[in-house]
């Protein structure tokens, strides 16, 4: 008898070793003015955070590793601190610990930005990245990691034409390759200004973007009004189905954030902005579809008020979910914590800081929740962000103290050091094929197209020190590079044994590209 006695004084005390009740916030890289945009639990259990330092179009970026209990073990900065890098609201990572960041550049163009997506292994190195060269400023915020290894990612504003291909999906192999690169555009005459913010992998494997439009009032004055908007692609990105929730004039309308599947994978749930235009209130709200994108219900969250946002949802159960919602007479209204049901009543709310921001929001593998949020202060013009982790009920989660193998899969210990967006495949969509001359960034290339032979000219007095020049494929392949002798400031190029196809040319010096220019083979 005094052997069980002894046994369970003992598990007790070692299950309250365990769990040690202790307030579960932290906060990152504490006056160095960061700003919070992605999170995500990796394979071990840790958490990977990422964002940017101060301004909206940053020269570094980071990325945080930390434990369980959202201590920092290895964080990396990135950039070179001369371009800017904006790393958007997405970090993905996959059981063999490679790790997605996706956002846009300028470190390929002397003004404008191109996407780019980055992988690194898991020792947080530098595996490979891409950039989609395309004219005009051009974004991605967001990606999916597919069943075969790859990745999906969104592509923002790919045409210079700003009517035409505003939203476009691009697949890479796990090695980085282009696979296909689709854009969406609707032949609804009466939507305007189509913008993405979110993918969702669907129970077929095919993918639902989510996102707004502006939507043309039937009647007079035709008034455009902000809506929900959804596009629907098979697994290889052909368009199947769009949606626009509440075409109708005096509808509830409203911008829709991020999309999850239940647990059923019947349905799906959007956290939108919900907008009522008579009167002007507003309130955050949950629209329900099917997997055909018929709407089953829109549900607020709160009585519409003046202002309502529903930014990002998870499920905790089959009824129930968490997510970041704000609402009340004023735009400055300070976010909370959320607990709701299907039908969006809340059944518990917590205020987690007093800010302004809302929070990106993940379940842990043991169904706590994750709630990583900005503050900033005036008075110092700085940003903090603030991780906390959360029991379903809203409480503090409890301080893990056992033992953790972090980071296995790597075998040496993670240093933290600075990741440059360079050496980068660049990519040109076939869309872009031109057959006249092409002249970019004070890059001439011609005749062009060309068989033989092509001229590659620019002004050395505007582009100081040129040291070579580098052609790569649609694929991002080196296939030429060419030193460039002291001030001369054209040269010409066999091209007799290229492939026919798309190319691009950059010019370089020692610190980075500062032109580029695109040609084509034809024969």
């Amino acid at each position: 008898m005094s052997y069980w006695i002894v046994f369970i004084i003992t598990l007790f005390l070692f299950n309250n070793n365990i769990y040690t009740q202790s307030r579960w916030v932290k906060s990152y890289l504490t006056g160095q003015n960061p700003f919070g945009e992605s999170i995500c639990e990796y394979y071990d259990n840790g958490y990977l955070l990422a964002g940017r330092y101060g301004p909206n179009y940053p020269k570094y970026c980071w990325l945080i590793k930390t434990d369980i209990n959202g201590n920092v073990l290895w964080n990396k900065a990135l950039g070179n601190g001369i371009d800017y890098l904006v790393l958007s609201a997405d970090v993905k990572t996959n059981s063999y610990g490679k790790i997605y960041l996706v956002g846009s550049t300028n470190f390929y163009s002397t003004s404008d930005y191109d996407p780019i997506i980055m992988k690194l292994d898991s020792c947080g190195e530098k595996e490979w990245c891409r950039v989609f060269i395309a004219e005009g400023n051009n974004f991605s915020n967001t990606l999916e990691i597919t069943s075969d290894g790859g990745c999906v990612f969104l592509l923002r504003y790919m045409n210079p034409d700003v009517t035409k291909d505003r939203i476009c999906l691009a697949k890479l192999s796990k090695e980085g390759e282009l696979i296909w690169k689709k854009c969406y555009n609707s032949s609804d005459i009466s939507l305007y200004n189509e913008d993405a913010y979110d993918i969702t992998i669907c129970p077929d494997n095919g993918f639902l973007i989510t996102g707004l439009c502006d939507y043309k009032d039937p009647n007079p004055p035709h008034y455009l009004w902000i809506k929900p908007y959804y596009i629907k692609t098979d697994s290889i990105g052909n368009f199947e189905w769009e949606r626009v929730i509440h075409q109708e004039a005096n509808d509830p309308g409203g911008a829709a954030w991020s999309t999850i599947l239940s647990n059923d994978s019947n349905y799906f749930y959007s956290s939108i902005s919900h907008y009522y235009y008579n009167p002007t209130l507003d309130a955050p709200a949950l629209v329900k579809m099917d997997m055909q994108g018929e709407v089953i219900g829109i549900y607020d969250l709160a009585p519409a008020d003046d202002f309502g946002k529903l930014f990002q949802s998870v499920f905790i159960s089959d009824s129930t979910l968490a997510g970041s919602a704000v609402w009340g007479a004023d735009p400055e209204s300070t976010p909370q914590a959320v607990i709701f049901d299907t039908l969006g009543n809340i059944l518990d709310s917590a205020f987690l800081l007093d800010n302004h921001y809302l929070s990106y929001v993940r379940k842990t593998f043991d169904n706590k929740l994750l709630f990583f949020t900005n503050i900033y202060s005036v008075e110092n013009d700085q940003f903090d962000a603030y991780l906390f982790k959360l029991t379903t009920n809203l409480e503090d989660d409890s301080i893990y103290t056992q033992q953790i193998n972090y980071d296995s899969l790597c075998p040496y210990s993670i240093i933290s050091d600075t990741i440059v967006q360079d050496d980068c495949g660049l990519i040109v969509g076939v869309g872009e094929m031109k057959p006249e001359p092409i002249i970019e960034s004070g890059l001439k290339i011609f005749p062009n197209p060309s068989s033989t032979t092509l001229t590659i000219s620019y002004n050395t007095e505007k582009y100081e020190n040129p040291e070579e020049i580098i052609i790569f494929n649609t694929f991002g392949i080196l296939v030429e590079k060419i030193r460039i002798p002291d001030r001369q400031n054209q040269h010409t190029i066999d091209i007799s044994s290229f492939p026919s196809g798309l190319y691009i040319a950059v010019l370089r010096n020692e610190r980075k590209i500062i032109a580029k220019g695109k040609f084509i083979i034809a024969r």
